[in-house]
């Protein structure tokens, strides 16, 4: 089984959480991790080519990022309104490239668990869910970790490092 990552991070350098899962992933086999702003820093000039093949060819497809103002980083969304286009994802006779493979939502928040309790937790994967719904992919999980801001705790590489072996396990599992 392929599983592919699209990663995204807006401060990939500085951030402890993304770059322990980035490793964990990167060394694991059957998994491909498509880091969108080490691949495109002209966000405008997506390969979107590149981009549905890979798709195309994977089993699993994990999204990894960060809340943001509970949303996805912008590059993502970018990645998102580019590749996932009318007639390849969606829509018309061809829209189906995507339908029945596994999806996976993956991300990592400076707030801990307590802030997203009730409604504003259950809003936090809606978009991508819907987005992954819409595309006809089977959405298997969502995987958050909680309490990532490096300022406030020292252990978060561990954690973040933990977070993907869990995120790796699941997937070898289905």
């Amino acid at each position: 089984m392929k599983a592919l990552v699209i990663y995204s991070h807006t401060y990939p350098e500085t951030s402890k959480a993304g770059n322990a899962i980035l490793e964990v992933l990167k060394a694991t086999p059957n998994f491909e991790v498509r880091n969108i702003d080490a691949l495109y820093p002209d966000l405008n000039k997506i390969d979107v080519a590149a981009e549905q093949k890979a798709l195309i060819e994977a089993d699993v497809i994990i999204f990894q990022h960060p809340i943001f103002w509970f949303n996805v980083p912008h590059s993502l969304k970018r990645w998102m309104d580019e590749v996932l286009q009318y007639g390849f994802a969606y829509g018309g006779a061809e829209g189906n490239k995507l339908r029945g493979k596994k999806f996976i939502h993956s991300f990592t928040t400076g707030f801990e668990e307590d802030t997203y309790a009730g409604e504003l937790g259950q809003v936090l994967s809606a978009p991508i869910l819907a987005t992954a719904n819409c595309c006809g992919m089977e959405y298997v999980k969502t995987f958050p970790l909680y309490g990532q801001l490096a300022l406030t705790k020292p252990n978060v590489a561990q954690e973040a490092k933990a977070h993907a072996e869990k995120l790796v396990a699941f997937v070898q599992s289905l």
